[in-house]
């Protein structure tokens, strides 16, 4: 399965006000209606999507529609982090982190290979918790994945280093959950949009040590 074009039919359903059927999703993209079907049911099986009836257009089946997951409520983890302030920025920063990864592990799914592909696993969780996978781009191993924050405005203006620490501690349980390997290989690193948009660069680069 091509990422790119998992994530260019993500970012469709992800926009849509209504749910859409594969042959709407087809149509806008430009590829055929099975390719969008196997691309919207593998976004299904990773969670991020789900299906609802559409109302029958005439006789025959009601067409399959496909929405993003609602994402949960952040009210508690907001209470959480509350819970959890440090003193400073980087504590702040630290304990975030650690409840990134205490939200992630509620939601983590299963890995289905030995050493599953580092992008999928960060995509999946993220798409889970309500964020929006704008790009990735991969150069020579390293990955960097650019992601709609709105999840976290609220605290990206107000205690940035509490959103930073956040999503890093989200993908660091990730990796830790797909594979023993993958901690030790790759390196999370958050920041800002450097534009000051509402988005986070995530970058996963490998290691200088490696077994």
């Amino acid at each position: 399965m091509s990422p790119r074009q998992r994530d260019r039919v993500r970012s469709l359903v992800a926009e849509a006000d209504y749910p859409l059927d594969a042959q709407t999703v087809a149509t806008a993209l430009d590829i055929h209606v099975t390719t969008a079907r196997f691309h919207l049911n593998n976004l299904v099986d990773e969670g991020a999507v789900v299906t609802v009836a559409l109302p029958p257009e005439g006789v025959g089946r009601p067409k399959v529609g496909y929405r993003l997951v609602v994402a949960p409520p952040i009210d508690d983890l907001l209470i959480m982090l509350i819970a959890r302030t440090g003193e400073s920025p980087e504590a702040r920063e630290v304990l975030a982190a650690d409840v990134g990864r205490a939200w992630a592990a509620k939601h983590l799914p299963r890995a289905d290979t030995d050493v599953p592909d580092p992008v999928v696993l960060a995509e999946t969780i993220l798409t889970r918790l309500g964020f929006r996978i704008l790009g990735v781009m991969r150069v020579f191993g390293d990955h960097e994945i650019t992601l709609c924050g709105c999840p976290l405005k609220d605290l990206e203006r107000d205690l940035p280093e509490v959103a930073r620490g956040l999503v890093r501690g989200i993908l660091e349980a990730a990796l830790a959950a797909g594979s023993e390997a993958l901690p030790a290989n790759y390196a999370v690193t958050v920041r800002p949009d450097p534009n000051g948009a509402c988005e986070l660069r995530l970058s996963l680069t490998q290691s200088a040590a490696r077994p």
